[in-house]
């Protein structure tokens, strides 16, 4: 699941500019061939969570290549050349989750002023429709728009609006969190205010089912929405893409009215309308679980109140979709995006919230896990009270009655002991109640 290594003599490597560089420092080796769009969601997080070092070398490894680049991330790089395919600007959350996984070994400071440079000083090709839709060649495509607008339009110069839009606010939410761990305030409140800005294609009358976030004409009027349509959205659909805001899901289930309505709007996107399970290749309102826009979505239960829902969900995936034959990767694996997404899901645990380091709770397939970290092993032990036992029932983090549906980043970077009980039914009582949610993470007001 590593990127691939582009080996030279002696620590040497090609960069960008067409010239031969050498790793410095405390760089072992450069890397290349990055799929950003799809690795920053999970990938990344585990390769780091494993080996610090090697994920410290990959951060330095973009910084390195954006450098040698003029100080443009490409979002696909492939060899020592950039590709500029897919959307957003992946190397903010990329670089905030390395660093939140424990991968600090890199120019930090120096990386965030870049990214923080990028996607505030607008450029000519960010202003270029050049290769757009899937592969524009700015680093923030339509940055102008975002700055002045705050969304990225219907008619841009991105592949496309709303799908950009949540890029963007998550690239933003990455670099505040990048920010905060480096002691820059300011920068963080500046991005974090930033990642806020989803809300202005968020139509709360989208459909008469409820709201969407959707395209958005310059004007601000809205254009006609058909949230079943994969026209308008990158590899995805409106439906897919409503639950793609990870770092403030609190924020998005009011928006969408409580948590009955976004568990209902959620049951009906994961279930045909008899109750059988719409994973995949079931239409543009249902979830396609073998692609990235909609891996993080059955997490979203444990932000309402449904737990359970979650561990089903996944489960279910996990048994339906995913096998142990030539074709038993669903979808493409784009460089580990997927099959590190299965590796997180099989131990129940998931990195749900990009440049941070809280572990969302599922059922894990074992009854015992061992993750071992330089800063302190993890350990997981599951005792099922039957076969088919898939709910959990109760939870201990090291020694102590748990009913949180997350463990706190401490335990992702220094280790701990995790004991879960496991039922054929699901408890009404465990991680249901509001302060059982894992964290979200609005601006202040």
């Amino acid at each position: 699941m590593h990127p691939n290594l582009y080996s030279g003599v002696n620590g040497q490597y090609a960069g960008f500019d067409g010239r031969v560089h050498r790793v410095e420092g405390a760089q072992r080796a450069q890397y290349a061939n990055f799929s950003g769009w799809d690795v920053y969601r999970s990938q990344l997080q585990l390769v780091t969570w494993l080996d610090a070092k090697t994920g410290s070398d990959i951060a330095q490894s973009l910084f390195n290549q954006a450098t040698r680049n003029g100080g443009e991330w490409d979002r696909w790089t492939h060899n020592a050349g950039g590709t500029h395919v897919m959307n957003g600007d992946p190397a903010a959350p990329a670089l905030a989750a390395i660093h939140a996984f424990g991968g600090t070994q890199f120019r930090a400071r120096q990386a965030l002023a870049s990214l923080v440079h990028a996607s505030s000083q607008v450029s000519a090709r960010d202003r270029s429709d050049t290769g757009c839709g899937v592969a524009c060649i700015g680093q923030r495509p339509a940055l102008d728009q975002w700055l002045s607008l705050h969304y990225i339009a219907a008619k841009s110069n991105s592949w496309d609006g709303a799908t950009e839009t949540l890029e963007s606010v998550t690239a933003d939410f990455g670099l505040a969190m990048l920010a905060t761990r480096l002691g820059d305030q300011e920068t963080a409140r500046t991005y974090l205010a930033r990642s806020d800005w989803w809300r202005n294609v968020f139509n709360p009358a989208a459909t008469p089912e409820g709201g969407y976030v959707q395209d958005r004409n310059a004007d601000g009027t809205w254009p006609p929405f058909d949230p079943s349509d994969n026209d308008t959205f990158v590899e995805g659909s409106g439906a897919q893409y409503l639950w793609m805001l990870p770092f403030n899901v609190r924020g998005l289930a009011d928006a969408l009215g409580g948590n009955d309505k976004t568990n209902r709007r959620l049951d009906a996107f994961f279930h045909h309308a008899d109750g059988s399970w719409a994973l995949t290749k079931a239409g543009g309102l249902h979830s396609e679980l073998d692609n990235e826009p909609s891996i993080g979505s059955p997490w979203i239960y444990e932000f309402a109140g449904q737990p359970h829902r979650t561990q089903e969900t996944i489960l279910e995936v996990l048994d339906t979709l995913w096998s142990n034959k030539p074709e038993g990767i669903p979808g493409n694996d784009d460089l580990g995006a997927m099959s590190s997404w299965y590796v997180w899901s099989a131990m129940g645990l998931y990195p749900g919230i990009p440049g941070r380091a809280e572990l969302l709770l599922s059922s894990p397939l074992f009854s015992r896990v061992a993750v071992h970290r330089p800063g302190g092993d993890l350990a997981i032990e599951v005792d099922r009270q039957g076969v088919g036992s898939r709910y959990i029932e109760a939870m201990k983090v090291n020694g102590k009655a748990s009913t949180a549906t997350y463990l706190p980043e401490s335990v992702a970077l220094h280790g701990g002991r995790l004991r879960q009980t496991l039922s054929t039914t699901h408890d009404t009582q465990w991680g249901m109640a509001a302060g059982d949610a894992p964290p979200s993470f609005p601006p202040p007001r």
